[in-house]
């Protein structure tokens, strides 16, 4: 193995391209190749800033198989590699995870690259008070098995969820059926882009407001609930 060889986990914009960071855009301009979800997105993301690198791509159809293949490039060739996600910082409900071990089992270096983060614009904007939240991340696309886990959250913590952009109103409606409507919730929306809206208000509220909303990215946030202490 060369000592050389690194795995650069490299975070890049959730949206404004402008927020990218001087030294993410040093590391992907030196790297052997980047690791990248999809080819598309991946080739987008590199073209918009000049840069030109052999992509490979990881993700959930073929990450056990395509982890050993890179892990062994990186092994035998002593090459450098940069992982990203389709935005923001890799690894949130993204694949590569088991690369990243495996390099950490093999001698591998895994160096982070922050930047942009959605679940951390969201909750900057929120006006919180930051003393303690879970991060739920995606909850079950099946509607059943989706009510069940909300019936199981803690409800001392503020929670933050993510969720596909054509899932919104379902998602409030369930909320609403297991939370009630006046539970108070935090919509960061279209973070970072022109579009970009915060909404508040409790779950009644929320629906109202985003009823005619068009399809967009976003961060959900349940507050806790409030006691009444009698």
């Amino acid at each position: 193995m060369s000592l050389n060889s690194k795995l650069f986990v490299v975070a890049t914009p959730i949206g404004n391209k402008d927020d990218i960071t001087l030294r993410a855009l040093k590391i992907l301009e030196k790297v052997d190749f980047v690791i990248c979800e999809e080819y598309k997105m991946g080739s987008k993301l590199l073209k918009s800033y000049g840069i030109q690198k052999p992509l490979e791509l990881l993700n959930e159809h073929n990450e056990k198989e395509q982890s050993f293949e890179l892990l062994k490039r990186l092994l035998e060739n002593g090459e450098t590699a940069a992982l990203i996600s389709d935005a923001g910082t890799p690894l949130f409900a993204d694949p590569g995870n088991n690369l990243v071990w495996q390099c950490h089992q093999n001698g591998i270096k895994v160096v982070p690259v922050p930047g942009a983060s959605s679940l951390l614009s969201a909750l900057m904007v929120s006006g919180l008070k930051l003393e303690k939240f879970l991060y739920y991340g995606f909850l079950s696309a099946n509607r059943e098995s989706r009510i069940f886990e909300l019936k199981k959250l803690p409800r001392d913590y503020d929670i933050v969820f993510l969720e596909a952009p054509y899932r919104l109103n379902s998602l409030l409606r369930d909320f609403r059926k297991v939370c009630g409507e006046r539970r108070e919730v935090i919509l960061a929306y279209k973070l970072t882009q022109p579009e970009e809206k915060i909404f508040w208000g409790n779950i009644k509220e929320l629906i109202l407001m985003t009823k005619d909303l068009s399809k967009g990215e976003f961060v959900f946030i349940l507050k806790k609930e409030k006691r009444i202490f009698r």
